[in-house]
Order: structure tokens, then C-alpha cells, then sequence
């Protein structure tokens, strides 16, 4: 246990977004900000003490499970913008760490909210945390906004295509990256569609991993927005599944640009 008292429950680091990192219309891509999530994340738990080099005598790393994004505007081309970050939770299995976005004059543009879970690299399964509790002295429960992700709900009625992983999708921990599975799920739509709606809510559940050569399913269930108050926003709900199992599920609420 690290003494609290000389912990800091915060941590912010400034970013640049430079036009390699933009997507076509200009704009900082969800898969770049849920990477930096990671990186900030990973920052601040290893100050704590509770980061890879802590873990690997565990023989145990962190792994995200749940992540919800709201965003009112994205950095654009040559803008500099910063997250912050705290441990929101600690429990035996989960901790739960929240995020807010601000653009570079310092106004607060978006908010996330995540869920991770510490992986035993040799079992594959989850391990108990309670060792870590202590966090919970600087944790900050109640400053996030927005809401968490919902449960994840099964899908009724989908469209499906096929893709089967590769080297380039895999990560450090020789499963598929995180940020492969949003990849999926946005190349479902077409440029066009991209080009008139912007991604403003977004919530995605990992629930297993996936290996290098498995074939899975991208499934879509789109559904209406809210008619009655007249909104025009578009909302589908996604997973991907391999052999019968679901790996993540999702929510993609988009909004006009």
C-alpha cells in the first residue's frame, strides 16, 4: 500500500491533435480518445502504485470492461485539448475510473466514464482486487455527470457482416485491441453517413476476449430516435460475436453535425 497522503487523486495531461491523427472531417476519432482514455489511465495508476509494473509480480493486468463517451464537440486539426482523470470506485472486482475532456482554453467538452477489471494473464480470468481498496480513501464518487452505461441488452432483429481478426489487431496482451472492435462497428457505416452525422454518445461493454484468425459477426440493430420531441438523431445497438459468443456489446447514439 502506497501512503495516500502523498497521492495525487487527479491527474490531467495536454494533448496536440495533429492532422495524421484526425479522421476525414476533420475531427479527433472516438477510437483516438478511448486510446488516450487508456493512456491517461494507465498515467495515473501507475502513480498510485497499482500499474503493469505493480501487476506483473501478480502475473495480472488491467483490462477495460465498460466504457460510456459523451462528447458536445471534438478537438479539430492543430487543436490542443487535455483529460483529466480519478478513480470514481474500488471494489473486489471492479474499479471505476471517470474522465472529463476539456478543450485547449480549458472548457469542459466531453466526459467518459469506465470500468476495469484486473485479467490473470495466465488463468484468463478475473482476479480479486480487495488488495487495491485502499484507492477508495482518494477516490471521487460523484463528479461525472453523465450517465454509465446501460446493461447491456441482447439483440432482437440484426444485420450482420463476417471479419476475421489479424496481426494488426491484436495488442500487448495478444488479444484484440480495444479500439479494433469501435473500428468494426463504425466501418458499418459509409462516409457519407459520417460525413452528416457526428458520433455524440457512445457505450460499449467487453465481455470476452478475441484472438488472432477467430471470424467474427458485426451485428446492427438500428433504431428510431425520439420522433415525438422531434429528434433526427440516429441510434443502433451493436455487438460482435464469435461461434455463438458475444464479445462486446454496444450503444452509438449520432447527432447532425
Amino acid at each position: 500500500m502506497t501512503d495516500n497522503k502523498t497521492l495525487s487523486p487527479t491527474l490531467r495531461k495536454r494533448y496536440f491533435l495533429t492532422p495524421a491523427e484526425c479522421n476525414p472531417q476533420g475531427r479527433m476519432p472516438i477510437t483516438l480518445l478511448i486510446n488516450r482514455l487508456i493512456e491517461v489511465a494507465t498515467l495515473h495508476a501507475n502513480e498510485l502504485g497499482i500499474g503493469w509494473a505493480y501487476l506483473k509480480d501478480f502475473h495480472q493486468t488491467w483490462v477495460l470492461s465498460r466504457v460510456a463517451v459523451e462528447m458536445a464537440v471534438y478537438p479539430g486539426v492543430n487543436d490542443f485539448y487535455e483529460i483529466e482523470t480519478w478513480v470514481c470506485s474500488i471494489n473486489r472486482l471492479f474499479s471505476e475510473r471517470d474522465f472529463c475532456i476539456f478543450d485547449g482554453d480549458g472548457k469542459v467538452i466531453g466526459w467518459a466514464r469506465t470500468v476495469w477489471a484486473v485479467l490473470d494473464t495466465e488463468t484468463r480470468r478475473g482476479a480479486d482486487i480487495s488488495r487495491m481498496e485502499w484507492i477508495s480513501q482518494v477516490a471521487q464518487p460523484d463528479r461525472c455527470p453523465v450517465a454509465k452505461s446501460e446493461r447491456p441488452r441482447a439483440l432482437s432483429d440484426y444485420t450482420a457482416e463476417r471479419y476475421r481478426f489479424t496481426y494488426c489487431d491484436l495488442d500487448f496482451n495478444r488479444h484484440v485491441n480495444s479500439s479494433r472492435y469501435i473500428e468494426l462497428l463504425l466501418n458499418q457505416w459509409s462516409l457519407g453517413f459520417h460525413d452528416k452525422y457526428r458520433l455524440t454518445r457512445f457505450e460499449i461493454a467487453y465481455l470476452r476476449e478475441a484472438y488472432f484468425d477467430e471470424e467474427v459477426e458485426v451485428r446492427l440493430q438500428r433504431e428510431q430516435g425520439d420522433e415525438a420531441a422531434g429528434s433526427d438523431e440516429s441510434v443502433t445497438r451493436a455487438e460482435l460475436a464469435h461461434d455463438g459468443q458475444v464479445l462486446c456489446r454496444s450503444l452509438l447514439r449520432f447527432s447532425p453535425r
